[in-house]
């Protein structure tokens, strides 16, 4: 419901992007070196799918909303 509602009042992809400090590689520590950024596609595309949405445009999938029992929220998807 709550990714209706963010869509229908304008979110967009642009906001799904990590900060640019969480983005970043450290720099020091257990972590040196290893940044999430090399691989932010897949893990954002593989979490849109399981969550029940379009993998490349992050829309609920009719199908799940009706499966939740949210079937008067498929009119309010972007198409």
């Amino acid at each position: 419901m709550l990714r209706v509602f963010n869509l229908r009042h304008g979110m967009d992809l642009s906001l799904e992007a990590p900060s640019p400090r969480y983005g970043s590689t450290p720099v020091d520590g257990p972590a040196e070196g290893v940044g999430i950024m090399r691989r932010w596609g897949f893990m954002v595309r593989n979490y849109r799918r399981l969550m029940g949405w379009d993998e490349e445009t992050g829309v609920p999938l009719p199908e799940t909303l009706r499966k939740l029992g949210l079937e008067e929220l498929v009119k309010d998807l972007p198409t």
